[in-house]
């Protein structure tokens, strides 16, 4: 094992990405491993819609493509595939690809489905234990909520990755792993990594691992895409990006790179810019399996598109886990209008002051209205520096984006619909989206909360 390295390809970063990078990188052997994250907050939020159509579904439906297009390649080549595609229901997604893959004559191929991060039929058990449940964000009690939950799942470790390697899996559908986790789940496996070790020196391999995980897990953003590190001096293209590739030895030292022939670009820029993404406190990046130091990580460009990365340090994993709980809190409706020059700032508020009086005389309303000019501060809001009087009056045309919250679906469409009347006898120049009177959609929160390991069961299943 001394010699030994782990390939591992982060070709996918969310839930719809293109396959065509991964395409490519099994075209060319280029990896041991591909590993897909597809699972975000409001990904789950996306894939219970879904599964409340059908319960069959909850899966993220890409790997239906994968299964087509992609897998039938990296089996040929002996790539396996570690990915959260399950979802919200590992088992349907598991017999769904098994189903596409024997239809094109392979078989005998190990799919593993990893659940037991699902807490939905358990919620109200955990309520009676007077288990305390509170917010992450406001440090309210899950036990004082007015709404259903819809969904409720714990991001969970390496381990089951792991588990499910040594059970022969050549493609892992997992439900809520943690997005780094799956890239330490392969390399605890190759390199036999120890999970539970306390020492400090397993701590680190396994804080590598982390760090690994997370320069891969969002895909084309390692390898120049979304990069405004690298964008003054932007000499490459977006067109056919090449996803970033880890080799790793085994104590954790990783080069990261991409195919020579791809778009994108990986450089010390683009990895630093992607290891402070979504970490909050980079000297404590807690996960499931390790708490993860990055402050002192060496970043370290040794030739083109070819950085050195090292130098994570671990400390104990925390004591509970996160549990994302999805609520069923309403409705939303919204709607994009848009004003043409001249005025087209003073038009946009006369228009959106019409509406809301227009409104406030109804015998139903809203929860609440989010009212946005874009051009203006579409983006940031309040935050956005404010204009100046001469630059308002040149702008060429100011959108409007309305969007409100309600409980009964009936009443978005209503609500729109009562000022339909607005473009015709409303401020000149303006036109909309053609979507008035659009049914509502459905609103999913989100309460984030922890739970202690032991109320987790972790289950793999080899189809």
């Amino acid at each position: 094992m001394k010699n030994k390295k782990i390939r591992i390809a982060g070709t996918q970063g969310f839930y719809g990405d293109s396959p065509m990078g991964a395409i490519m990188v099994a075209l060319e052997n280029a990896a041991d491993y591909l590993m897909h994250d597809a699972l975000a907050e409001l990904t789950l939020s996306i894939l219970q819609k879904d599964k409340l159509k059908d319960p069959k579904l909850g899966y993220a439906r890409d790997i239906e493509l994968h299964a087509a297009k992609l897998y039938p390649i990296c089996l040929a080549n002996k790539l396996k595939i570690v990915s959260n595609s399950g979802g919200l229901n590992p088992h349907s997604a598991a017999q769904k690809v098994k189903s596409i893959l024997a239809k094109k004559g392979i078989n005998n191929v190990k799919i593993a489905a990893i659940d037991g991060d699902d807490l939905l039929p358990e919620l109200e058990h955990l309520k009676q234990q007077n288990l305390p449940l509170l917010n992450l964000d406001n440090g309210t009690d899950y036990r004082d909520s007015e709404y259903a939950a819809t969904h409720a799942n714990v991001y969970l470790g390496a381990q089951c990755i792991k588990d499910a390697l040594q059970q022969g899996a050549q493609i892992i559908l997992a439900g809520r792993v943690a997005d780094p986790c799956l890239a330490l789940g392969i390399l605890a496996y190759e390199f036999d990594w120890d999970l539970e070790s306390k020492a400090q020196e397993s701590l680190d391999k396994m804080a590598q691992g982390i760090m690994i995980g997370h320069i891969l897990e969002c895909g084309g953003q390692a390898s120049g895409g979304n990069a405004y590190s690298e964008w003054k001096q932007r000499a490459y293209s977006f067109a056919h990006l090449g996803y970033p590739i880890a080799t790793v030895d085994q104590d954790g030292t990783a080069i990261i790179s991409k195919l020579k022939e791809a778009g994108g670009k990986v450089s010390r820029n683009t990895i630093r810019e992607q290891l402070v993404y979504e970490i909050h406190n980079p000297q404590e990046y807690i996960t499931p399996d390790v708490t993860v130091d990055f402050s002192a990580i060496e970043v370290e460009e040794i030739a083109e598109n070819e950085v050195r990365v090292k130098g994570a340090k671990g400390r104990l994993r925390p004591e509970q886990l996160k549990l994302c709980i999805g609520q069923m809190e309403g409705y939303m409706t919204e709607q994009l209008f848009y004003f043409s020059w001249p005025y087209a700032y003073q038009k946009a508020q006369a228009f959106v002051e019409a509406a809301q009086e227009t409104w406030a005389a109804l015998p139903f309303q809203y929860e609440a209205l989010r009212i946005n000019y874009l051009g203006i501060n579409g983006i940031h809001e309040s935050a956005a520096p404010s204009m100046t009087e001469k630059q308002i009056e040149a702008l060429n045309e100011v959108g409007v984006r309305m969007a409100f919250r309600h409980q009964k679906a009936a009443d978005g469409k209503r609500l729109i619909q009562s000022i339909v009347c607005l473009g015709l006898n409303g401020p000149p120049g303006m036109t909309a989206s053609m979507n008035w009177g659009k049914a509502a959609s459905l609103r999913l929160g989100l309460f984030p909360t922890l739970i202690p390991r032991d109320y987790v069961t972790i289950n793999i299943t080899i189809y």
